[in-house]
Order: structure tokens, then C-alpha cells, then sequence
């Protein structure tokens, strides 16, 4: 890591402590606030080095995204308030997981930045929810098997009745295991509910597994599971974890997780150090360079290519072929999760009907980059992105 890079992240770890940064000597704000933006972290940045910049226009930028994610973050909380209320008043129980329980234990809750709310629910209760939802002025934007979003004014809120995706059968057994949350699941009154802590923390740590098999992820994903450990780890159930863990097969992708927190933001654990140097320099990297979920990273582009091969033993123009196929004819199943394909919908047969409407409204710009990206991707890309999965135990 180069010295701005490791006073970024001595710049969250001093946050979450409550104790002033110290820069390095001409530190490169440059770069430090284009990584606070990748990663959705200028708020705290501005918060812990407003008075150490001198450049006018960085500050500027900073205290405008400082000033945003205050604004977003009360908006945000007052569409919540009025969801819950209108919850608890039609008797639908929901659990809130990830941001909405984890900004209570940042230092400031507002500068835990959240494009969305995700709340659990029982997929008996869809209807429920839609009947109650629309009228208060919340528009319904996805309708997929197991996922539902709501959108009022700049709110997002993404309802689950599934915890991973159920599509993957190379990880079957993880996400069986997480989609039985209900266990797991204590309710302080009749609708608002609450996931036990270790089984919320080990969730944590999947989601970011499911984000790394997908594009990517950021630092901040990691950072939460370090405000978790902070403000929890006396009452995490360690043992526990990593039983739950060795059972899915999930222990090394857990300890390799726990390590980078222990690195990056000195949260002491209690496992010893499981990455090689190689290994934790070279995943660094790839987190500066990815943003808070991998799209900044152009490398990121052929994970089409690696995940339509897992296990397949397909040869590497086979496997671009597919992944091409499926970029350009998507399945039924994930069109009939917009409501623009609401006609699709128990309509399999009207498939292409639906691949033809996509094209022309798109114009031929539909998954451009991606499907470049997907033709142009080379054989030693896709096997060095394998290579790391597999090391981090995915």
C-alpha cells in the first residue's frame, strides 16, 4: 500500500475511536477524497479531516457530500417511519438487517451512507404489503420471486423474503443455511424484529462472499463488520460463528475476513492471521480499485465469463458464448422482476417477445460494456480472478 492509501484507512479507524488523524507528511487529498467517494465514506472523511485540508475545492467537494448524506439519511429515516408505522398499524412483521441496525453504532448514524433500506419479510405477506405501501405514495420498482423494492421520493426499500439468492448451486448449501432466518429471529414487539447478533455478523460476512463472487465489494462492507465488532464483539459468540461457519464450508472465506478487518482497521480477533502477504496486498488493491461494490474496477467486467464456468469445466470460448447469450437474452426470471415486463409474468411463452421489446427500447446499448468486456475477456483474467476466490475460500 502506498502512504495515502494507508492513511485512508488509518482515517476510519481513528473515526470510529473518536481520536484525531494524523497525516502523513503532504498527503495526497487528491486521491484520499476520490477513494472517500468510491466508497461511500466522504461524510466521515470530511468529519475527521475538515480542518487538515487547505485545498479550497476539495473541501468544498467534501462538505457538499457531507451535507448530502446528512440530508438523505433524515429523508431516508422519514420514509422509514411512516413504512414502520404503517407496518405495525396493518400487523406485517419485517426485520430490519444490515444499514438500518448497523448506522446506530457508527459515531454519527447519519454518515452511514445507505442507497437503500433492506428489511425482511414473509413472502406470504406481498400482497399485504402492496395494498398498504401503494396508497402512501410508495411505488413499487421490482416484483421478483423473493425480492420486492419500494421507492417514495429519493427512498429506496428493498423487501426480502430470502437473505442470499437462490440461483447459485455451486453455493447451495450457504444459501440454504442463511435463508432459514427465522430462527434466528427475535421480535421485540408484535412486527419489528431483530436477527440474533451472530447470526446477523456471519450473515455480514456472506453477504460481502456474495458481492465478491459477483463484481465486488468496498471497504465499507468491511468497516461495518468492524463497527459490529466494536460495539459488539464482547457479546459475539465466537465459537459459535466459526462452528456455523466450518458447517456451510465458510470458515476460511470468515477468517480471511476477520483478518482484513484486524489489518485494515486494528479490531483485534480472536483468530490468528490467515493471509499471506502476497495475498493481502494484492486483495487490497483490488478494494481501493473496486468502489463500494466493484463497479468502478473494468476488471471486475468478466466476472460474466467466471461465473457462467464454475465447475463446469467449459472451455473459455464456450464459456464467452454462454455468458454472451446471457447477457443479451435474459432469463425469464430476471426480466419478469421489473414492472416494465409485468406481461411476462406467468407468460413464459411471451419470452421473446419481452427479449425484442428490451432491445428496442434499449436501442443496442443494452449490457454494452459488459458484453465487450465478456467478448474481449482473456483466459488468464478469468483464471487469476478463480485463483483469488478460491484462495479467500469462495
Amino acid at each position: 500500500m502506498t502512504k495515502d492509501q494507508i492513511f485512508f484507512l488509518q482515517i476510519l479507524r481513528d473515526y470510529l475511536r473518536g481520536v484525531p488523524s494524523c497525516p502523513p507528511e503532504n498527503p495526497g487529498w487528491s486521491a484520499i477524497c476520490v477513494w472517500a467517494k468510491a466508497h461511500k465514506v466522504s461524510g466521515i472523511v470530511y468529519a475527521q479531516c475538515a480542518s487538515l485540508i487547505r485545498d479550497p475545492n476539495l473541501l468544498r467537494q467534501l462538505n457538499a457530500a457531507f451535507g448530502a448524506e446528512i440530508t438523505h439519511a433524515v429523508n431516508l429515516r422519514a420514509d422509514y417511519d411512516q413504512l414502520r408505522t404503517a407496518f405495525s398499524e396493518n400487523g406485517i412483521r419485517y426485520v430490519p438487517i444490515k444499514g438500518a441496525v448497523l448506522s446506530s453504532w457508527y459515531p454519527n448514524p447519519e454518515l452511514r451512507t445507505m442507497g437503500d433500506i433492506d428489511l425482511l419479510v414473509r413472502s406470504e405477506d406481498r400482497e399485504k404489503i402492496r395494498d398498504c405501501l401503494l396508497p402512501l405514495g410508495f411505488n413499487n420498482t421490482k416484483w421478483a420471486e423473493d425480492e420486492w423494492h419500494y421507492r417514495k421520493n429519493h427512498s429506496i426499500f428493498e423487501l426480502q423474503a430470502a437473505l442470499m439468492d437462490r440461483d447459485e448451486p455451486d453455493i447451495g448449501r450457504i444459501n440454504d443455511y442463511f435463508n432459514d432466518f427465522w430462527p434466528h429471529t427475535v421480535f421485540t414487539d408484535d412486527c419489528e424484529g431483530a436477527l440474533e447478533p451472530n447470526f446477523h455478523f456471519l450473515y455480514l460476512v456472506g453477504h460481502i462472499g456474495k458481492h465478491l463472487r459477483w463484481y465486488g465489494v468496498g471497504f465499507r462492507q468491511f468497516y461495518d463488520l468492524a463497527v459490529f465488532m466494536e460495539r459488539s464483539g464482547l457479546r459475539l459468540d465466537w465459537a459459535w460463528i466459526r462452528r456455523e461457519a466450518e458447517s456451510i464450508g465458510f470458515a476460511r472465506f470468515l477468517l480471511c475476513c476477520l483478518d482484513f478487518i484486524a489489518r485494515w482497521f486494528s479490531v483485534p480477533t480472536p483468530y490468528e492471521a490467515v493471509l499471506s502477504s502476497e495475498l493481502f496486498e494484492a486483495f487490497t488493491e483490488k478494494i481501493f480499485a473496486d468502489g463500494v461494490f466493484g463497479f468502478e474496477n473494468e476488471s471486475n467486467r468478466v466476472q460474466s465469463v467466471e461465473r457462467v464456468g464454475r465447475g463446469s469445466g467449459l472451455p473459455m470460448p464456450l464459456r464467452k458464448l454462454k455468458a454472451s447469450v446471457r447477457l443479451v437474452f435474459p432469463p425469464y426470471r430476471d426480466l419478469i422482476a421489473s414492472p416494465k415486463y409485468a406481461f411476462l409474468r406467468g407468460r413464459p411463452c411471451l419470452l421473446p417477445c419481452a427479449w425484442v421489446r428490451r432491445a428496442f427500447r434499449s436501442r443496442g446499448s443494452m449490457g454494452r460494456r459488459e458484453l465487450s468486456a465478456v467478448l474481449r475477456a482473456r483466459q488468464d483474467q478469468v483464471a487469476a480472478r478463480e485463483a483469488q476466490r478460491k484462495e479467500l475460500g469462495l
